[in-house]
């Protein structure tokens, strides 16, 4: 620092060299800017963490979710703090699980994901006919006629007179009839000399009557022949569906069961069978109902009581699912054991 001048000012101040008066100036302007700065970070720290209510001047506070979770947490006891973590574990692991479910269900090529499915049963079931007719319905879909073939094959070696083999074989004549003008010489010839001792020269229609007028006491038999006279646009399907109807609760048919009564019903109801009327489905229903009456597949709808519309009701209202405590249940539940402070003092 410089000493000060002899002179002095009339106001009586020091004067000093310029040296010290320009460093003086510098950290007084220093100062000012890192006053104004810091006003100014303080300003947008506290605009930043309140801000003003759409609908009047209140003001609230703009706090993380997570630092309210973590307050929120803070507040539980121990017992009831494991049981929100385990809550949120199982929440987790029930999506992953569900994401997990829906990409595997929503594969880009089923088909070739059915084949990959396919081959280990080929080798380890090929006795099944099962292995090979889900085979020929893999290759139609995918249009690979000499695969169709060869399914077919094994299919009637193991069981040549199959219902589901002969809709099969049907839905393959068509198939190649309407085909086969696009193909290569040598494949046609091929697929001629392999399925001449099952067409034997016929077509599908004679193919399809030839099977019903061989079969009628089987119930598969007469139901494949009649989905594929609605696949062949037969007009005389409706005549057998109602024969079918009919003679299945008067013990025509040999191999009557709930499973292929349930198909039935099912192809009734879908199309399947063509057009039906809703009295010949309730006619069909009655009949399985009184040979099977304990089949729940065949049993009328329930009507809906008042009970049934007030927990309807009860469950939408509150958003859950309303718990009903019966009679019985009230007789079953345990008795509760209640014990006063007096009784326990007497014990103790």
């Amino acid at each position: 620092l410089c000493k000060p001048s002899s002179r002095i000012a009339s106001s009586g101040r020091v004067l000093c060299c310029p040296l010290a008066t320009r460093s003086l100036d510098s950290a007084e302007e220093a100062t000012t800017t890192i006053e104004s700065e810091s006003r100014s970070t303080a300003a947008d720290e506290l605009e930043s963490r309140t801000t003003r209510c759409p609908g009047g001047n209140r003001e609230r506070s703009m706090s993380s979710p997570s630092k309210n979770t973590h307050s929120h947490t803070q507040n539980l006891a121990p017992s009831e703090l494991k049981k929100l973590r385990n809550k949120q574990r199982k929440a987790k692991r029930k999506a992953e699980r569900e994401s997990a479910q829906a990409r595997e269900a929503q594969v880009e090529d089923p088909l070739d994901q059915a084949i990959k499915f396919l081959q280990p049963l080929q080798t380890l079931a090929k006795d099944r006919i099962e292995t090979h007719l889900m085979a020929f319905e893999v290759y139609y879909r995918k249009k690979k006629v000499l695969l169709m073939l060869q399914s077919l094959k094994r299919a009637h070696k193991v069981e040549p007179r199959n219902p589901r083999l002969h809709s099969c074989l049907v839905r393959f004549y068509q198939y190649v009839q309407n085909v086969k003008d696009s193909w290569d010489p040598r494949i046609e010839e091929v697929v001629q000399k392999e399925t001449q001792i099952y067409f034997d020269g016929k077509d599908a229609y004679q193919l399809n009557r030839d099977f019903l007028e061989s079969n009628k006491d089987s119930l598969r038999a007469v139901f494949e022949s009649a989905k594929m006279m609605g696949h062949l646009d037969d007009k005389n399907q409706h005549e057998v569906v109602s024969l079918l109807v009919t003679n299945v609760g008067n013990n025509k048919y040999t191999d009557v069961d709930i499973p292929i009564c349930t198909e039935i019903l099912e192809s009734l109801r879908n199309g399947d069978l063509g057009q039906v009327d809703d009295a010949l489905i309730e006619e069909f229903c009655q009949r399985c109902r009184t040979r099977f009456p304990y089949a729940a597949a065949f049993k009328p709808p329930k009507p809906a009581t008042a009970e049934d519309d007030s927990a309807a009701r009860s469950t939408a209202e509150g958003g859950g699912d309303a718990t009903q405590v019966t009679p019985t249940a009230e007789a079953e539940r345990p008795p509760t054991n209640h014990v006063t402070d007096r009784e326990a003092e007497q014990r103790n």
